[in-house]
């Protein structure tokens, strides 16, 4: 029996070490070429606290940098969902985010800069009132998510906080 035993587990370890030995080779093909830019794209979920009240909203963002510039540029589109009936409120952001890697974890902290419109409509028989601005932005990242806080300076409405957490899929 002993020898059968000793076969079987020979026969598991052989099996064990092909699948990953074919697990390393498939990822190893898998994994991209390095590039002198990356382009990433997902969707994030962002609360804003003082328009209308606070509310929440959805979005597509898009990161593009290149690994010998420190410089990266993110853009986002989010679509709310305001607490008011007829009410809509939407904005777009294109920052330059610089990294700042203060401590060895696994987040890259950084800041950044940028411009910013939104579109807000409180009552359904008025036109929206269009606001273009700047960003002051801080955050970290990892290889797929973001955690993001906005300082919107708005030309003349109140300015406002926007905290996104955004997950990159490509």
């Amino acid at each position: 029996m002993s020898a059968d035993y000793g076969l079987a587990g020979w026969v598991r370890r052989i099996a064990v070490a092909t699948a990953l030995a074919l697990a390393g080779v498939v990822a190893a093909a898998s994994a991209p070429a390095p590039a002198s830019a990356q382009l990433r794209a997902g969707g994030q979920v962002s609360f804003a606290n003082d328009v209308l009240g606070g509310t929440i909203g959805v979005g597509p963002r898009v990161e593009f940098g290149a690994p010998v510039f420190p410089v990266r540029l993110a853009a986002s589109a989010d679509w709310f969902f305001p607490n008011c009936n007829q009410c809509r409120y939407w904005e777009t952001n294109v920052n330059a985010l610089v990294s700042l890697p203060l401590l060895p974890i696994p987040f890259f902290r950084y800041v950044g800069a940028g411009w910013h419109l939104q579109s807000i409509r409180a009552n359904p028989f008025e036109d929206p009132t269009q606001t273009r601005g700047f960003n002051a932005v801080g955050g970290m990242r990892s290889e797929n998510t973001v955690i993001e806080v906005r300082y919107e300076i708005l030309e003349d409405i109140k300015n406002q906080f926007v905290v996104s957490f955004a997950i990159l899929i490509l």
